[in-house]
């Protein structure tokens, strides 16, 4: 299945021009022929401070424009931003759904364009039933044989039930196109167990080592929580080897390779502290 673009990846963009201090400074004082002032003269104190002001003036605005931008807007700015620029087949804006993250509601912008197709394509499938509920986490489409839709549900829990499977039937059937039979199955959760042995530096640190060590764990593995997701025993080293880790060591592990109607679920983390190296 193919994946749309990670904006939140793409290089920052500059609304307004980055100016290093210094340059700023030599500006002002050519500009108010100061070359000759001496460092402790009070107008040059003042040509100083106007050049920090200027500079912390333009990171603001810089912070305040990427505020308007898909990839950077929170909160009401993402909401103004759906209302104003996002609009679903019928012409309504595409809103906020109840509980909706804003990172969901964000990636549900990004796809709201290919909800306006009524040809049925798979992203339009997998945007309508994302906008179904915010229950839903990540959806993906198969189409076994003409006609047939088959549309894979991961609820943000793991597993939806059915009354969310129907509400998302529900939500797609008059969005479908007249001939497609669809289908809302529930996605395959492939369980496993990370087993991991932590050889820890010599140092006081161990303890605070080992709990930065889990915490960018469970983050390398809730950003892979997702349909068509992998977790690869190299990220999980690498996830594992933080500042006052030697070397990790896992047991009896295999990579987790879902297909689109399949997420990687993790049941459990076991770490344990190695006898320290040296």
């Amino acid at each position: 299945m193919a994946e749309t673009i990670d904006i939140s990846r793409l290089p920052e963009p500059d609304a307004v021009l980055q100016v290093e201090y210094d340059d700023i400074v030599n500006d002002i004082v050519t500009r108010a022929s100061l070359e000759n002032a001496s460092p402790s003269d009070p107008s040059y104190r003042v040509a100083l401070s106007a050049a920090y002001r200027e500079m912390f003036l333009r990171q603001d605005s810089n912070e305040q424009a990427r505020g308007l931008m898909l990839a950077y807007a929170k909160g009401p700015q993402l909401d103004h931003l759906g209302f104003t620029y996002y609009r679903n087949s019928d012409g309504t804006p595409v809103l906020r759904l109840d509980g909706e993250s804003d990172d969901d509601f964000r990636a549900r912008l990004q796809l709201s364009p290919e909800g306006l197709s009524v040809a049925g394509p798979e992203w339009a499938y997998i945007y309508h039933a994302r906008s179904a509920s915010s229950d839903v986490k990540a959806a993906s489409v198969d189409s076994p044989a003409p006609v047939q839709v088959d549309v894979y549900i991961l609820a943000q829990e793991g597993l939806p039930s059915q009354s969310l499977m129907n509400q998302v039937d529900a939500y797609l059937w008059p969005r479908r196109p007249f001939t497609d039979e669809v289908t809302v199955k529930a996605a395959t959760l492939l369980d496993f167990t990370v087993n991991a042995t932590l050889f820890v530096k010599p140092g006081p640190s161990g303890d605070v080592a080992l709990e930065t060590a889990r915490k960018r764990l469970e983050a390398y593995i809730e950003e892979n929580r997702k349909l068509g997701g992998h977790i690869h025993q190299s990220s999980v080293h690498w996830a594992l080897t933080v500042e006052g880790i030697e070397h990790v060591s896992l047991d009896s592990w295999q990579d987790i390779i879902a297909s689109k109607h399949q997420a990687p679920n993790c049941i459990g983390i076991n770490i344990t502290q190695g006898a320290e190296s040296g």
